[in-house]
């Protein structure tokens, strides 16, 4: 009788400092997205974490690159199982991109940072740097070119972005999703 009682004491506490842990960390999580949740992958970047797509078929070689990086793997696939404390796996079980974000909120793993929004390249998830205006010259459509100020670049893929009616709607999205009004217009 006593050791049962230590025994769902201990596991509260593991599950305590589990959570504790993802709330901290959930901002600067990482993950990597498996090859049934791409459009899951670009949600992700697009609210400015850190999400590797990745579209092998070897699950040995993404639970490896996983714990190389420290990422939280994202996955349907029901096979896929941890075999170490240290593998992280979450399963998703929607198959709506937006509802599948919203379950990553709801147990957690994601929260709203306004600072990190649109900060990550769709396409291939690096972080995108600001650039002198100058520089997007000839690059974008005369119109943006001369009707913006404000230019990011990714590094990796060299697409730039710009703040324009796409991001208003994308705005609009994350409002509906976190259900939460952005306060800077971001």
């Amino acid at each position: 009788m006593v050791w049962g009682w230590r025994r769902r004491i201990r596991d509260l506490t593991a599950r305590l400092s589990c959570n504790q842990m993802l709330f901290s960390y959930r901002v600067r999580m990482k993950f990597l997205v498996d090859r049934m949740l791409g459009k899951l992958a670009k949600g992700l970047r697009m609210l400015g974490y850190d999400a590797v797509y990745y579209q092998g078929e070897d699950l040995q070689q993404l639970i490896q690159w996983a714990r190389r990086e420290g990422r939280v793997i994202l996955t349907r696939n029901t096979k896929l199982i941890p075999k170490r404390p240290e593998d992280r796996i979450l399963r998703v079980k929607d198959d709506h991109p937006s509802r599948q974000l919203r379950e990553l909120i709801q147990t957690g793993m994601i929260a709203l940072s306004e600072e990190k929004l649109f900060s990550r390249c769709l396409l291939c998830n690096a972080p995108l740097t600001e650039i002198p205006r100058s520089e997007a010259e000839g690059k974008v459509p005369d119109f943006i070119y001369y009707n913006h100020d404000l230019f990011f670049q990714c590094p990796q893929c060299k697409r730039i972005y710009w703040k324009g009616s796409h991001q208003g709607n994308m705005q609009k999205w994350v409002e509906e999703l976190f259900q939460t009004p952005l306060q800077n217009g971001t």
